[in-house]
């Protein structure tokens, strides 16, 4: 089954463009209307926001009203929650249009709180992994992590968050889904963003279930794939290829990208997989690519760009959980990824911005 029908259709690139830039405009008329405390007790609110959605999230509240319209009374009852404490939370939501609520604490769905459906477009499961436990409890040791260098995770457990993952079934189940998540919102704003045609086979490292490299692949009749990955990564890589009917198209590969990478591709994608990593395992992974790649080939970096000072950045933000959870993982600056490619051996050729807050870097062998 061919699923490319399903993909949202996006407005032009220049659009979107102009359109970010008058509401940043417009949000800053209004931070320097109001006094400073006046602004910062405005932002800092929304801090209660998250975990009324990570409560949205698990109970599947946006699920269970797919159906329709429903009473707090009937959903309590179905999420085995209590209704006061559930009609409150989804009072909050519906005052920031997740959800809508009716006559007589009834609620039904918007589009905004249609991404916690699962599904196409979903991002339940995104939202279950970053504001569950794990994540609360590493960032409330933020001050010690800045106050020592050391990340938080390590910390409270003692190993790093992916031994822990391979070593806990269900959070890992629910950091895989989150990943797919992740990687459904992005995928539309490549495929706008990026032509795969000048590529005979791609390899995504550290690909997981397929879900990324399945959607490129059946979207270019010509095109063959290669998925690497663990062992445990892989696992449920068959079932998504299926779905795309890609299976046939793309080899899977077990192995460990610290190691070694497999040849027979003339592109390679890392997907958020750099910011993870400190700048040595990143030139180790960039070096095993350049080592397994073609005279010609081509690497692409998927990734979150930090801008210049002063500009506000999902990629900013997004390094405060780097910081927290990953030993050494941090969101770079262009200028930073291009002193990683050149100490691989590497040069970026090309630059390609997105709709979305991920850009394209296309690096090839340095001459």
């Amino acid at each position: 089954m061919n699923r490319n029908t399903n993909r949202p259709a996006l407005p032009p690139k220049w659009m979107v463009k102009t359109l970010e830039g008058v509401r940043k405009l417009l949000l800053s008329f209004h931070d320097r209307l109001f006094p400073g405390n006046v602004v910062l007790y405005e932002k800092f609110q929304y801090f209660y926001l998250l975990p009324a959605l990570y409560v949205a999230a698990e109970l599947n509240i946006a699920g269970l009203l797919t159906s329709g319209e429903k009473g707090i009374n009937a959903l309590a009852a179905e999420s085995d929650a209590d209704p006061e404490s559930l009609y409150r939370v989804m009072r909050a939501l519906s005052s920031h249009k997740i959800f809508r609520e009716g006559k007589n604490r009834t609620f039904r769905n918007t589009r905004l709180s249609f991404p916690l459906t699962d599904g196409d477009g979903s991002l339940r499961h995104m939202l279950r992994h970053h504001l569950g436990k794990l994540n609360w409890q590493i960032t409330g040791e933020l001050l010690e992590t800045v106050r020592t260098g050391k990340d938080g995770f390590n910390r409270i457990y003692n190993q790093n968050i992916y031994d822990f993952l391979n070593g806990d079934a269900a959070n890992y189940k629910v950091f895989d889904q989150s990943m797919t998540n992740l990687s459904s919102l992005g995928l539309a704003p490549l495929l706008q963003s990026y032509s795969f045609s000048s590529f005979k086979t791609l390899a995504d490292i550290g690909g997981g279930e397929g879900f990324l490299l399945a959607n490129i692949v059946s979207s270019y009749p010509a095109l063959r794939g290669i998925l690497f990955d663990t062992p445990s990564a892989l696992e449920k890589a068959d079932e998504i290829l299926k779905q795309y009917d890609v299976e046939e198209k793309i080899t899977r590969v077990e192995g460990n990208f610290l190691e070694a990478i497999p040849e027979g591709a003339d592109g390679y994608i890392l997907k958020n997989i750099l910011h993870n990593w400190n700048d040595a395992t990143c030139l180790t992974i960039l070096s095993n690519i350049r080592d397994a790649m073609p005279a010609n080939g081509k690497i692409l970096i998927v990734e979150m760009i930090v801008p210049e000072p002063n500009k506000a950045s999902a990629a900013t933000l997004i390094d405060i959980q780097m910081l927290t959870s990953m030993p050494g993982g941090k969101e770079r600056t262009r200028a930073e990824f291009e002193t990683l490619l050149a100490g691989a051996g590497l040069t970026l050729h090309r630059y390609y911005s997105t709709i979305a807050p991920i850009s394209i870097i296309e690096a090839r062998l340095a001459s």
